[in-house]
């Protein structure tokens, strides 16, 4: 089924063939059917896109841009609006000043969407600030190689109680802003079961990197990069079970990886630096409530400040080094302080150098600890650094890259 805007004999009416293609999306979107891909010329589009029909496990329905070609879904309430749906793929389409949801996904499984690019969804005032991606009790689902930047608010949204088993992978949020208000992150992940997020990038948005909040169960968070963000790294709030494992915090504005009020969280092989420095509210590269303290599970991580001030808040007790924390409380007894010697946090590169803290010295029997690193390599032991690491594997690397010698 074809789309070419632009093509002089198209035609809404017509046979959606190469020859006669439709001039709309919107209208694919109706007549689409399971197993049907539409193929979309150069162009750009308008918004409201709702397909009317679902795909099936073994034949999905597909919107993509023909070979070679750049479309752009504009304007209209939604760019996508997916509602009941299921077994539907979005790929390779950039959507943009819709004046809600920029792609919006609502009591629908099985939704794909794969390498879109999301932005200015919304408005930064009142009422009319909108997430860039939104799923809404949405369940079984996959965002993979999506970017969401400059939207009204978070770039990436999972809410409500049916929103479980979504794989985020490879991801890009930045610079979404609500601007009247600290409120949007980079991903906000609230209420919903097993949802996944790994080897994704959140920087320079407005609130904290990774939100997973408001009753959210056994989220896990590996693999990702935090850094620059106007909130936290990671903030686990009002969440069981959260594992956050593996991942890179950097330079955010408050603490670095922060849990409150919050039940049986585990943090491990995390690599935390610089983070709550001068901060206007909390500090600390690791900061746990009081509410949250004696269900954490914290070890195995690198912290780190380039200067000095708060490395750990635990239950209200600030320690200016993890030799202190773990005098007092008696946890993270394999963690590390340590410079973690980035190629350059500066240009938002945190893989290792040679000489960082954090090379094989990781647990990999940490619960949930990735196989691979970001890059998707396997774990590889630097001849040059002792083994100090924990579990099957001695010298897998903390943070989310292995330094390759």
């Amino acid at each position: 089924m074809a789309c070419a805007a632009a093509f002089a004999a198209c035609s809404d009416s017509g046979p959606a063939t190469s020859a006669q293609p439709l001039c709309t999306i919107t209208r694919a979107a109706q007549i689409v059917v399971a197993g049907q891909t539409v193929s979309i010329a150069t162009g750009t589009y308008g918004g409201d896109v709702a397909p009317a029909r679902s795909g099936t496990s073994s034949a999905p329905i597909v919107f993509q841009p023909a070979p070679g070609a750049v479309v752009t879904v504009t304007g209209g309430t939604n760019g996508f609006r997916i509602s009941g749906r299921t077994n539907i793929t979005i790929l390779f389409i950039n959507v943009t000043r819709s004046s809600s949801y920029g792609i919006n996904v609502s009591a629908s499984s099985s939704i794909s969407l794969v390498a879109d690019h999301v932005s200015n969804a919304g408005q930064p005032v009142s009422g009319k600030n909108a997430a860039g991606i939104r799923l809404s009790d949405t369940s079984n689902s996959v965002l993979w190689a999506n970017t969401a930047d400059h939207n009204s608010d978070a770039g990436i949204s999972i809410s409500g109680s049916g929103s479980d088993n979504n794989f985020l992978l490879g991801n890009a949020s930045f610079n979404n802003a609500r601007g009247y208000v600290r409120a949007a992150a980079g991903f906000d992940i609230r209420d919903g079961n097993g949802n996944s997020l790994t080897a994704n990038v959140s920087h320079n948005n407005e609130d904290s990197g990774f939100n997973i909040w408001d009753s959210s169960s056994g989220t896990k968070v590996t693999n990702n990069v935090a850094y620059a963000n106007g909130d936290h790294g990671v903030d686990v709030h009002n969440a069981s079970s959260a594992t956050v494992v593996a991942n890179t915090v950097s330079g955010n504005v408050d603490s670095g990886i922060e849990v409150t009020t919050s039940t049986a969280t585990t943090i491990a092989n995390n690599v935390s630096a610089d983070n709550g420095i001068n901060s206007p509210r909390t500090s600390g590269n690791l900061r746990v409530d009081s509410k949250s303290a004696a269900g954490t599970s914290v070890d195995d991580d690198l912290v780190f400040l380039r200067v000095s001030g708060v490395m750990v808040d635990w239950a209200g007790t600030r320690y200016s080094s993890l030799a202190a924390f773990r005098a007092a409380v008696g946890k993270e007894s394999h963690g590390v302080q340590a410079d973690p010697r980035f190629v350059s946090s500066g240009a938002g590169d945190f893989h290792l150098r040679a000489g960082s803290g954090a090379i094989d010295g990781a647990n990999s029997s940490a619960p949930g600890q990735p196989a691979t690193d970001f890059d998707g390599r396997a774990r590889v032991d630097d001849p040059a650094t002792p083994n100090t690491g924990r579990g099957s594997i001695h010298f897998a690397d903390r943070g989310a890259f292995e330094f390759r010698p």
